[in-house]
């Protein structure tokens, strides 16, 4: 069954002198806190950057859906990463990583350049090694005139600690058990070859494994995201090419399956694990999420008409999705997310809901979410939160407890759940 989109969060920059349009978004662990790519329009061959990109990323409380923040960094930003205090962030149009300190707000930039001394264009993807250095990609190949496509950057020295050639177009890259995992297009810069995973060595630079990504070469295909499942697999789409996703063993480094997940246009963007196991894919041309088992290959619709999803994550039961075509990213609701105070579950909190829940504690009435019923989160289920829908309706009482009023997944552990699991 597809889900329709909860609610919005406008990331329009006053000031601007072109369209905002997000690009990337991600989302800090043990806060409500998320940061969004603000990318502009793509320049047009030959015309001025400052006339079509956007420059800023902003910071948003995934809970409120407010802007909190924003900040300034190159034209055109796309990837991020949050390590320790700092924010890093890419941009296409750019040789520069841009590391925002998120605690005073102070904003620093380092050159990108190859072993010659020469700027590294198109940065890309970005993540984090063993050693606590960030690992950044470029999806350049050799335009720039340099194959070395992967650059370790060490924060506290604030310098470049190793450059690693790879012939090639990178957009995201895992790292597994110590190895980059990087899915590479048009590898050794033939526009004619279909793209291919490598396991590489970060030490040594040296390629441990290689697996074939097999999609039609006519329309350039390029992978666009690689998501790892935690269960030792994860999950590849490809812009161009296939009407496919991939499954890859990253232990024993092979593809495992390809699955189907229809449409035309052969534009997946990305690629997002979900708690139940499936993983939602987007079409960035097609503009539909849809949901895949991974397993079984099964397949199920979760949203259309979305305006050019690039980029997905999870929070708190909310799936938050960057829309290019717009000046938003939509939030949708996960599933078993809830909406606390709605104990019939009719997604409105009404005087049917404390009618529910009394019904449920005396009459032996049945909830398919507990969770919705415990409108004060204290884990509990008694006539307070009865008392408390009824003051919340009636009398300037206090709001429901989050997830409230969009839903979401209950913040605390407790013995309450929902039929389907949050």
């Amino acid at each position: 069954m597809g889900q329709e989109a909860a609610a919005e969060i406008s990331v329009s920059v006053s000031g601007s002198m072109v369209d905002s349009h997000p690009y990337g978004i991600i989302s800090a662990e043990g806060s409500q806190f998320g940061y969004c790519t603000i990318a502009g329009d793509v320049t047009p061959f030959g015309e001025s950057v400052e006339s079509y990109a956007n420059y800023r990323v902003a910071e948003l409380d995934l809970h409120s859906l407010e802007v909190i923040r924003t900040f300034e960094v190159g034209y055109y930003p796309t990837e991020l990463l949050l390590h320790d205090q700092f924010l890093y962030v890419t941009c296409s149009n750019d040789p520069f990583l841009y590391q925002i300190d998120l605690q005073t707000g102070a904003i620093d930039s380092f050159a990108m350049t190859d072993s010659s001394g020469f700027e590294i264009s198109f940065l890309s993807g970005l993540n984090v090694d063993a050693n606590g250095n960030v690992v950044v990609a470029s999806n350049g190949g050799s335009f720039d005139g340099s194959n070395e496509n992967v650059v370790v950057f060490d924060p506290v020295t604030e310098s470049i600690v190793n450059r690693i050639d790879v012939a090639g177009a990178i957009t995201r890259f895992l790292i597994h058990d110590g190895l980059l995992v990087i899915p590479v297009g048009y590898p050794e810069n033939d526009f004619s070859a279909s793209p291919v995973v490598r396991w590489i060595d970060p030490d040594l630079g040296t390629v441990v494994s290689e697996v074939s990504i097999a999609v039609d070469t006519a329309d350039f295909p390029g992978p666009s995201d690689i998501s790892d499942l935690g269960d030792g697999t994860a999950v590849l789409t490809v812009f161009g090419g296939s009407a496919e996703v991939f499954v890859l063993d990253l232990d024993s480094r092979v593809l495992t399956s390809t699955w189907p997940v229809g449409g035309t246009d052969f534009s997946q963007s990305a690629a997002l694990p979900l708690l139940n196991g499936n993983v939602l894919i987007s079409d960035l041309l097609g503009g539909w999420i849809k949901e895949l088992n991974p397993l079984t290959g099964d397949l199920q619709p979760f949203g259309d008409n979305v305006s050019q999803p690039v980029d997905m994550v999870l929070k708190d039961g909310r799936i938050f999705v960057t829309e290019q075509g717009l000046e938003q990213v939509s939030v949708f609701l996960a599933p078993g997310s809830f909406i606390r105070g709605d104990s019939n579950g009719d997604r409105i909190i009404d005087v049917g809901d404390p009618i529910a829940l009394l019904g449920y504690l005396f009459l032996s009435g049945s909830l398919d979410c507990l969770d919705s019923g415990d409108f004060n989160d204290d884990g509990l289920l008694d006539l307070s939160d009865a008392v408390g829908v009824l003051g919340f309706l009636f009398s300037g009482g206090a709001d429901p407890s989050y997830p409230y009023p969009v839903g979401g997944a209950d913040l605390q552990e407790d013995s309450l759940d929902c039929e389907n699991g949050a």
